[in-house]
């Protein structure tokens, strides 16, 4: 460092020994600041703008000076005066680029940087803002294009800078290997240490999260103790980024004890300490027991009969108990399904005995008709049977006879008196999306791949929905009223693969059809898939594991996406924690849902360093 200062002083004396010029001021501002002295760097940048008031030089310098100073309005005149100085000087619209690309104004930062473009299309620093634009409004294919011709051309602060945000694409993208080598190549570079220690510190808790999600736990910890020695701004994203990797590991007390961390540092980190306290206590009992509470009827409001089908209690209660706490939020009763069976399913039964499929499904629509409320189904394949055979009885009266025949037998008949309701339904028609975006506390900053499925669609004439089935959008807005972002992405209409029987009698087929989606998801550069259907929900969740078995050859690194349902999805933004909504639970049972951890939805990446 000495000899550091005394190289700094002897540069001073050779620029102050040169004709005073315009370039000796500048030089002299910028030989300051390496010495951290901000009034000498400031005094000679304005004394360049004084002595030389028509070159854009003094005011560039300026503009550069405020804008590290974080004085953004100050750095935005100063580059704008540049301009009108020298419309065709690239360093200006690269410096409003900048600001506004900090500021996250992308409309902005467009309109300069496509300028920028025209006067020096092939300029390392002026690729790289582009480059990063495109990262931020989701088009990876074309960042990563134009990140890597950044890194192939350029050496220097700008080519640290691109292959930080490669490191972030991929990442995003959920490639965990590549990514890591990205950071672990940042990580090693001591220039880039020395220069920028806080940079070096979001390039270290990013490693942290992709060694956790890469499962090496030993490293992913050693990473985020030595970054909590160092006392990071972002001390409490560190402090959950470690708590969620201890609680996959079941190390729940040493989970708590970062969680209080973090908590003590920013309580909006983790809202729910006496919820995490109460579960750890009371455990599964304490859950069961806060379903029990929840409204059985409404006297004043919308009540509805509640049909869970085959898939949720048998694979994924805790979509069962996500939805009756959401509708219970929304003070809608629910009231028992006493003796329902199979719907029955759609691809199976529907495929060779129509009559037996009419029957049962007529018969558990009847116990809907005696408690005298519309039926509300959380499964696509359930409310594609429930909902046709309710609909198809009420219009043929000669199939609701034969039906009706058939019910006699067990002393029942079909009416047509209620109709069957997709949980999506009630939430977007009955609560309203204005209505729910008003209860909002909590917003979830996630990118989501939402998945539609097919029965909540098709056949079109018996849907409740006011627009197109082939290019719908009113899923996504439930999703996007959460604070989460729907990222579009290749055939996101196709099915999951599970429906029709083929998952059961044609595995590998089925298969097929995830590969493809998930493939299209991880171009995206999704942080998780959102569904409204269970069976959707098993074929990308168990459909994963076995695709990375099966696939294993031709895919670059496992699929690793969380999938959740979207009343777990509401329930978070809503302000539930996250145990009684089924996010997170301990001991982790083996073999059973969720296969895919979803711990990771609440770790962090920093996503913004401080150019060099």
């Amino acid at each position: 460092m000495k000899k550091n200062n005394e190289q700094i002083n002897e540069n001073i004396m050779k620029i102050k020994d040169q004709p005073e010029s315009i370039q000796q001021l500048i030089d002299l501002g910028k030989i300051y600041l390496q010495k951290h002295d901000i009034l000498e760097a400031r005094y000679y940048f304005l004394n360049a703008i004084n002595q030389y008031p028509d070159k854009v030089d003094g005011y560039l310098s300026m503009g550069m000076f405020a804008y590290k100073d974080n004085n953004l309005d100050v750095a935005h005149d100063y580059f704008n005066q540049a301009i009108d100085i020298d419309e065709e000087n690239i360093n200006a619209w690269l410096g409003l680029a900048k600001i506004n690309l900090k500021l996250t104004a992308l409309t902005s930062t467009k309109r300069y940087i496509k300028r920028a473009l025209k006067l020096a299309p092939k300029n390392p620093e002026v690729l790289l803002i582009w480059g990063v634009y495109n990262f931020l409004i989701h088009k990876y294919g074309l960042s990563e294009k134009i990140l890597l011709q950044v890194v192939s051309s350029s050496k220097n602060e700008t080519f640290l800078n691109a292959t930080f945000y490669l490191g972030l694409l991929y990442a995003k993208q959920r490639e965990f290997m590549k990514a890591a080598s990205k950071f672990r190549h940042l990580s090693e570079i001591e220039t880039y240490k020395d220069r920028n220690l806080f940079n070096d510190a979001v390039v270290q808790n990013n490693l942290g999260v992709i060694e956790f999600q890469l499962g090496n736990y030993d490293k992913a910890e050693e990473i985020f103790k030595n970054l909590l020695v160092r006392k990071t701004t972002f001390e409490s994203t560190v402090l959950m980024n470690l708590a969620q990797m201890y609680w996959i590991q079941d190390k729940i007390d040493d989970a708590v004890k970062s969680i209080n961390q973090a908590h003590n540092i920013d309580v909006k980190i983790w809202p729910w300490m006496q919820e995490l306290n109460e579960y750890l206590q009371t455990g599964e009992e304490g859950l069961a027991n806060k379903i029990k509470s929840l409204l059985k009827h409404n006297p004043d409001g919308l009540n509805l009969s509640m049909y869970l089908g085959c898939v949720i209690p048998n694979r994924y209660p805790f979509i069962e108990a996500a939805s009756r706490h959401v509708l219970d939020f929304f003070e809608i009763g629910i009231q028992e399904l006493e003796g329902a069976s199979c719907c029955p399913a759609p691809g199976v039964f529907r495929s060779f005995d129509f009559l037996t499929w009419y029957v049962v499904g007529a018969r558990n629509i009847t116990l809907s008709e005696k408690l005298g409320v519309d039926m509300c189904t959380m499964c696509n394949g359930c409310y594609g049977t429930l909902n046709d055979v309710n609909w198809e009885l009420k219009e043929n009266k000669s199939i609701r006879d034969e039906v009706n025949q058939k019910l006699k037998d067990i002393d029942r008949e079909f009416k047509g008196s209620i109709n069957v309701r997709h949980i999506i339904d009630v939430f977007y028609n009955s609560v309203g999306v204005k209505e729910i975006k008003k209860k909002i506390v909590n917003p979830m900053k996630l990118n989501v791949a939402v998945h539609y499925g097919c029965h909540l669609l098709k056949p079109s004439f018996n849907k409740p929905w006011k627009e197109s089935s082939e290019a719908p959008t009113f899923f996504d807005e439930l999703v996007e009223i959460t604070g989460a972002k729907s990222i579009p992405y290749k055939d996101k209409m196709m099915c999951c693969g599970a429906g029709g029987a083929v998952r059961g009698g044609m595995k590998e087929v089925s298969l097929d059809f995830t590969y493809e989606k998930l493939l299209n998801m991880r171009k995206a550069g999704v942080d998780i898939i959102v569904v409204c259907c269970p069976f959707c929900h098993l074929q990308f969740d168990l459909g994963q594991i076995e695709i990375n078995s099966i696939y294993k050859d031709k895919i670059a690194e496992p699929f690793k996406i969380p999938v959740i349902y979207y009343t777990q999805l509401l329930g978070l933004a809503l302000g539930m924690d996250p145990f009684k909504l089924g996010l997170l639970k301990t001991p982790k049972g083996k073999g059973v849902p969720p296969f895919i951890p979803v711990e990771s939805i609440f770790s962090r990446y920093i996503e913004q360093i401080d150019w060099i």
